[in-house]
């Protein structure tokens, strides 16, 4: 199970990219709060993180919602971190002809 980190678990919350590297796999972001500089790193993986242009210095803002915590640059969602009730959501399913 994922759980959020702390500077993550506040709605509203403004964190700053301060670093990004990009792999075969994804992205992982270095975030820093504006409050207090605490520091997070958040591993990205798929289409999302190679399609969206994140850069260090950029704003990101944190959203809670019913199944998880929702970070997202100038509207549109970079990153989803499910908690116990998303991630019960989530599922895999082989789809065939």
């Amino acid at each position: 199970m994922v759980a959020a980190p702390a500077a993550l678990s506040t709605a509203g919350a403004i964190l700053t990219i301060k670093a990004v590297e990009l792999s075969a796999k994804g992205a992982i972001y270095v975030l820093e709060r504006a409050s207090d500089g605490a520091r997070v790193s958040v591993e990205v993986i798929g289409k999302t993180a190679s399609t969206a242009s994140v850069v260090a210095g950029t704003v990101v803002t944190v959203s809670m919602v019913s199944a998880g915590t929702v970070l997202s640059v100038a509207g549109e969602v970079i990153a989803f971190i499910p908690n116990a009730v998303g991630q019960s959501l989530l599922y895999s399913e082989r789809v065939t002809k």
